[in-house]
């Protein structure tokens, strides 16, 4: 064989570990569990690797320092429940563990080309990757990364192969449309989040399992955001078929939110008229009127397991690029459903 073109990743391979593992294992880091390390031996003698002193050398490079970043399409998607809790799980467990997390927002592409050029220089030792979309410039950056990343939602996993961490939404879903059809709401409108969103593709996958052959494609409305106005154009865009419908199923609480609003202003009563549902299980299901029926999710938890899925890859835990952990939710009943 020509030693001269056995890589680390060629070792990996062999040893059936991950890249990360074997860079530990080169330079002494006592984080690499006793099999795999019995297992990076035996490939090193078998292909006759040679270590790199370049490349070891950047191995041993630690910033301790961890990258939240956060992908948004409008300031107030920050300052949502579901992201600043899960922002504040993975710093807790972060700083527990010895790592500083800074906050980075993707919000325009002059953001997103710095934020390129700082993941090309290997800032950070490893990335969590929040609300990133599917096909996105900025996701396929850290696919020539050295350094690990951990994704917050579960999408086309053949285009982003990092392992992720997300709730059941298809599930979740799928269980609330059921809970609506169980109390005679069959005429449903659906409101989807944005295109963009893996988690919006697949809480309407869970209407749609629900529905079944009474699916109407027809009746689901597009909306560009998770906000409360997408909720309110929607009622307004199918006005004409508010008499005959009986229910809507909403993709998070503030598009639930916006519906209800806008209902009450058209004169229709929730739920005697039309009952409503969300997702996410925010604070806002407390201050509408009548109270939000929705899915609960534990956004503190999200953030949590995804750091500790991060830590450990960075400590030399083999962890496959695919590899998903989905995260139990529940219903919520109030008063409006």
């Amino acid at each position: 064989m020509d030693t001269t073109k056995v890589t680390i990743r060629d070792v990996a391979h062999l040893a059936g570990v991950s890249y990360g593992t074997v860079s530990r294992y080169l330079n002494g880091n006592v984080h690499v569990s006793n099999r795999a390390a019995k297992q990076i031996a035996e490939a090193i003698e078998i292909l006759h690797y040679t270590p790199n002193n370049a490349a070891r050398s950047l191995a041993k490079h630690h910033t301790h320092l961890v990258a939240f970043i956060i992908q948004v399409e409008s300031k107030s998607t920050i300052v949502q429940p579901s992201v600043s809790n899960a922002m504040a799980g993975a710093n807790q467990v972060l700083g527990d563990n010895g790592y500083q997390m800074v906050i980075l927002i993707a919000n325009s592409e002059d953001s997103t080309k710095r934020i390129t050029k700082l993941v090309h220089s290997d800032f950070a030792d490893g990335y969590l990757l929040f609300s990133m979309s599917n096909n996105d410039s900025l996701a396929n950056t850290f696919l020539d990364s050295k350094r690990p990343a951990v994704r917050s939602e579960l999408g086309d996993s053949d285009k982003l192969p990092y392992p992720a961490v997300d709730f059941a939404n298809r599930a979740g879903q799928r269980a609330i449309t059921e809970y609506m059809l169980k109390k005679g709401r069959e005429r449903l409108l659906y409101i989807c989040g944005p295109g963009y969103s893996p988690s919006s593709i697949n809480r309407l996958k869970g209407f749609q399992d629900a529905m079944g052959e009474r699916f109407n494609p027809e009746l689901v409305y597009y909306a560009d955001d998770w906000e409360i106005p997408g909720g309110e154009l929607a009622v307004v865009e199918f006005q004409n078929h508010l008499n005959t419908i009986d229910g809507i199923v909403c993709a998070n609480d503030n598009i639930a939110v916006g519906a209800i609003n806008q209902l009450n202003r058209m004169g229709f009563r929730v739920p005697d008229d039309i009952a409503v549902t969300g997702f996410d299980d925010s604070p806002m299901a407390l201050l509408i009127n009548p109270k939000l029926t929705t899915v609960h999710q534990d956004s503190e938890l999200h953030g949590e397991t995804m750091a500790n899925l991060l830590l450990d890859i960075l400590n030399g835990n083999p962890v496959e690029d695919h590899h998903f952990t989905l995260l139990p939710t529940s219903i919520v009943e109030r008063q409006s459903a």
